[in-house]
């Protein structure tokens, strides 16, 4: 072997060890900054649950856009009205029928445990199916794809619940 074939193969080998280094590390950036938005969501989830009014007022601050939530008849609508919940930039919410699995629960039996998922960027709202049962659906069309992303004033259905879409980011 000559010394130009074993610099070429020496030159290969650290060229695909700093491919190899640098994809490595993006992936795991990315696996951080997913880690941290499902981190962020649950806690956010949390203090809705328990000081609702400090929540809102921290969402309203930084959110993407919000949710106006209709549930089906016979659930008893609170004295401020219609529910609301602040979708902050760069998280993934889990909306069904009971807290925990969900992030937002509903009070309505045709919609799954985990029925869908709501998740955000800096400045678009996205909405994926999590195979429910009844399905998830966005104006008139059932989600069929991975997800799909919302404008302003959509309304996602899941069971007899209506969600409408308020972006406050333009």
């Amino acid at each position: 072997m000559d010394i130009g074939t074993v610099l070429l193969s020496a030159g290969v080998a650290v060229i695909t060890s700093a491919v190899t280094a640098y994809l490595t590390s993006k992936l795991t950036i990315s696996q951080e900054h997913e880690k941290w938005g499902s981190e962020r969501a649950v806690k956010y989830a949390e203090v809705v649950d328990t000081k609702p009014a400090f929540a809102q007022n921290l969402a309203k601050q930084v959110a993407v856009g919000y949710l106006a939530i209709d549930e089906p008849k016979g659930v008893p609508i609170s004295a401020e009205g219609r529910r609301k919940v602040f979708i902050p930039p760069n998280c993934r919410l889990v909306v069904g029928r009971s807290s925990p699995p969900a992030d937002i629960s509903v009070r309505d039996e045709c919609v799954s445990m985990r029925h869908a998922a709501i998740s955000s960027d800096s400045a678009h709202v996205f909405v994926e199916d999590l195979d429910a049962k009844n399905g998830t659906w966005v104006n008139l069309n059932r989600v069929e794809t991975t997800s799909v992303r919302l404008n302003d004033g959509d309304v996602v259905r899941i069971g007899s619940t209506r969600l409408r879409l308020y972006l406050l980011t333009k």
